[in-house]
């Protein structure tokens, strides 16, 4: 059957989740500027401690409790940390 023969419909554009939750570059940047001066020892990751500093640093004030739970939603590896990808979709996720 040739492509020709279905009838085309412009579909509406919806704006999709992902697009709703895409950040800006220079979101982006600042979160990775925050992550860099967490992560004080350079090994790319931050530990709860340092977390809680670098959320109060994007503006927010997460309780003790808060900070665990949000490292163990994204700590895949169960070690406690957050690396950089780990922490830029949870940003991605405070911000958006």
């Amino acid at each position: 059957i040739p492509m020709s023969t279905f009838k085309k419909e412009k579909a509406p554009l919806k704006p999709t989740r992902k697009a709703r939750n895409e950040l800006t570059e220079e979101q982006k940047q600042e979160i990775k500027e925050a992550f860099d001066l967490f992560d004080t020892d350079g090994v790319g990751y931050i530990d709860a401690k340092e977390l809680k500093v670098a959320m109060r640093a994007l503006g927010f004030e997460p309780k003790k409790e808060e900070v665990k739970k949000m490292i163990a939603e994204v700590d895949r590896e169960g070690k406690g940390v957050i690396e950089f990808a780990d922490f830029m979709e949870l940003m991605t996720g405070k911000i958006s």
